[in-house]
C-alpha cells in the first residue's frame, strides 16, 4: 500500500514540477510575441472617452438614438457616395479604426456597437437583429446621401453583418473578415444560448459546449494549464460535426442581394474561416472570396495573442499578416470605390 502511495504521489510531483516548467518556457517565449499594439480604446472598448475624435478632415460625433450606439465620421469633404457601417468582433468594440480609415479617405462612415452599451444586451449573447431598424430611421431621417450602404463586419462582427443582410435589404453591400457561415452560440456562460435574435426567438445556433471533448482539452485546457497559446479553430469545426441538425444553423444567405467580398487568412486559428466562406459561396454563387497564405484570423502580429489574462493563437506570422494586410486593403478600397460610385 506504501509503494502504491509513494508511486502515485511521485507521479503527481513530476507532473507537478513538469507544469512549472512549461509554464515558465511559455511565459518567457510569448510574453513579448506581440508585434503591434492595440489602440488605447481597447483597454476598456464600451468607454467612449477614449476614442480619439478629434480628427483632421473629419467630424467625429457620438451617435446615441435608442438601440444605435456607436461613432458617426462625417469628411469635410466627402468623395464617395452613401455610407459604410462598421462592427467589431467579440471584444465589444465598434470597429473604430476602420471607420477612422475609410472616412479619413472620403466615406461617410459609422462605427457602431453590437452591445455592450445603453440600450443593447450587455453580452454577446441573444443579441436581436431588429436593432439595426434604428440605424435605419437615423440613417433614413438625417442623412440625405445615403445610398448605397455598406456593412463591414470583422469576425462575430461578420456573422452580425450577414444575417442582417439576410433579413434587411437595405444593405447594399457587403465586407466580411474571417466570416461564419453559421450561427454559434453567443459567449455568456451565464446567459447561455444563441448569439442572434429575431422578432423575439433566438436563432439556431451551433452550441460549442457540444464540441468533442477531446479537442476541448488538447487546444483550450491542456494549453491553459501550461499557459500556451489557446486555438478555438478545432473547437468550432467539432461543434460543427457532432451537431447533426448544423444544416439548419447556417445563415441563410442564398437570397441575399447584396454584393458580398470575403477577406480571409488560410493559417485562421480562432475558426475556419476560410472553409466558412467557401460554405457561404455555395450558398451565394456571386460572393467574392480572397484569401491570403500563411495570414491568421487578424491580419496583425505574429499568430498569437496576449489578451493578459490568457494567450490566444489567431495564426499566421509577422510577414504573412503584414503583407495580408496590405494587400487586403487595396482589395477592400476597390470594391468599395465600384460600388460607391
Amino acid at each position: 500500500m506504501k509503494r502504491i502511495f509513494f508511486r502515485i504521489f511521485s507521479i503527481v510531483i513530476i507532473f507537478v514540477v513538469l507544469v512549472f516548467i512549461l509554464r515558465i518556457y511559455n511565459d518567457h517565449k510569448y510574453k513579448d510575441i506581440n508585434t503591434f499594439k492595440f489602440p488605447e480604446y481597447y483597454k476598456d472598448v464600451t468607454n467612449i472617452s477614449l476614442y480619439p475624435t478629434d480628427i483632421d478632415g473629419v467630424d467625429v460625433n457620438y451617435v446615441d438614438e435608442g438601440r444605435m450606439q456607436g461613432f458617426r465620421f462625417v469628411p469635410k469633404e466627402k468623395s464617395h457616395k452613401g455610407l459604410v457601417i462598421c462592427f467589431g468582433g467579440s471584444e465589444g468594440g465598434p470597429n473604430f479604426e476602420t471607420a477612422n480609415r475609410l472616412a479619413e479617405e472620403g466615406y461617410e462612415t459609422f462605427a457602431l456597437f453590437m452591445f455592450g452599451m445603453k440600450n443593447q444586451e450587455q453580452t454577446l449573447t441573444k443579441i436581436p437583429l431588429e436593432q439595426f431598424e434604428d440605424v435605419i430611421n437615423y440613417i433614413n431621417e438625417n442623412i440625405k446621401d445615403n445610398k448605397p450602404i455598406s456593412v463591414f463586419g470583422a469576425s462575430k462582427g461578420a456573422e452580425y453583418a450577414l444575417n442582417l443582410a439576410s433579413k434587411y435589404p437595405e444593405i447594399d453591400n457587403l465586407i466580411l473578415m474571417a466570416p461564419s457561415s453559421y450561427n454559434f452560440a453567443g459567449l455568456d456562460f451565464n446567459d447561455y444560448g444563441s448569439s442572434w435574435s429575431y422578432k423575439g426567438k433566438e436563432l439556431p445556433y451551433i452550441d460549442i459546449k457540444k464540441s468533442s471533448f477531446n479537442s476541448f482539452l488538447k487546444n483550450i485546457i491542456a494549453p491553459s494549464i501550461i499557459e500556451s497559446p489557446i486555438s478555438y479553430k478545432e473547437t468550432y469545426n467539432s461543434a460543427i460535426k457532432e451537431d447533426s441538425s448544423s444544416q439548419e444553423k447556417l445563415i441563410p444567405v442564398k437570397d441575399i442581394k447584396a454584393n458580398i467580398l470575403m477577406i480571409v487568412g488560410e493559417d485562421d486559428l480562432m475558426w475556419d474561416s476560410l472553409a466558412m466562406a467557401n460554405k457561404i459561396k455555395e450558398q451565394n454563387s456571386k460572393a467574392k472570396i480572397y484569401s491570403y497564405k500563411g495570414a491568421g484570423h487578424i491580419f496583425a502580429g505574429n499568430g498569437v495573442l496576449n489578451s493578459g489574462k490568457i494567450r490566444i493563437a489567431t495564426g499566421g506570422t509577422a510577414e504573412s499578416n503584414d503583407k495580408a494586410e496590405s494587400e487586403s486593403r487595396k482589395t477592400i478600397d476597390a470594391f468599395l470605390k465600384e460600388n460607391h460610385k
